[in-house]
């Protein structure tokens, strides 16, 4: 009775994985790893009816993608021609896989050994791994492809090795760096110019009009308040002197002194 039991519980188990089975919504952009992902679901719920096969394709696809196939359904629709067809009417051309493959651009968010298999999932016929090598390679940063430049290996070896490389390198912690030193030079920048400014205003005001008019140009040109009475009035041809007095002649071929 127990084993009667069991028995029971897991074919209704398995009816209900097969009641609540669905494939994924059609994949327009890779139609045959739609379909290789497909028949695994097949197999894990051991589904083999070409009937059921189709009843679940058909159930994955929109609207404008079940015209493609509406001339094979009916009674008599066969999952094999259903599948040759989506399969060769979404496939990606020769040409379109050509421009892809040369196309320029960077990693995106992929790392370098998905950024691989997707280019070799849609390489184009005639391209070996050499070349694929080399469009690869040109994706890949600068500082990167120097690394992996002279490494002797299999492509899916430098694949792994370039994974290592970018897991190493944190690019947050560069781009904080960078906005540090950034932050620090603006800084700087923005002092230099407050200092200028305020030089600026210095030399523009009355006082600073004043002290550089007042400099004296040499000994024998002193401001008046640094000369006496006598110095002041008759300059070098002053006879007398009272302290405090600064004056200096320039030289001695000045005009004889006057009285006083």
């Amino acid at each position: 009775m127990p084993n009667e039991i069991q028995s029971n519980e897991n074919n209704a188990n398995a009816i209900d994985a097969v009641a609540n089975f669905r494939l994924p919504t059609f994949w327009t952009q890779s139609p045959a790893f739609w379909f290789n992902h497909a028949e695994a679901m097949f197999a894990a719920q051991r589904i083999t009816a070409n009937a059921s096969k189709v009843h679940y394709v058909v159930g994955a696809l929109d609207q404008a993608t079940i015209r493609t196939v509406g001339d094979l359904l009916g009674t008599s629709a066969s999952y094999e021609a259903i599948r040759a067809r989506l399969t060769e009417a979404f496939a990606t051309s020769n040409a379109a896989k050509y421009r892809e493959l040369v196309r320029p651009g960077g990693l995106g968010d992929r790392r370098p050994s998905q950024l691989l298999r997707d280019m070799r999932g849609n390489l184009p016929p005639g391209i070996g791994e050499e070349v694929l090598k080399e469009f690869w390679m040109q994706r890949l940063p600068s500082n990167v492809r120097v690394v992996l430049h002279s490494l002797d290996a299999s492509l899916d070896a430098v694949a792994a090795r370039a994974d290592l490389i970018m897991d190493a390198s944190n690019p947050l912690d560069v781009d904080a760096v960078s906005r540090e030193v950034d932050t620090d030079l603006a800084g700087t920048v923005a002092a230099l110019v407050k200092q200028v400014q305020a030089l600026t205003q210095l030399i523009s005001s009355p006082a600073g009009t004043q002290q550089r008019h007042s400099a004296p140009t040499d000994a024998g040109q002193l401001p008046p308040s640094q000369r006496c009475y006598y110095h002041e009035t008759y300059g070098a041809k002053a006879r007398k002197c009272r302290p405090p007095c600064n004056f200096r002649p320039r030289n001695s071929s000045d005009s004889a002194p006057a009285e006083n």
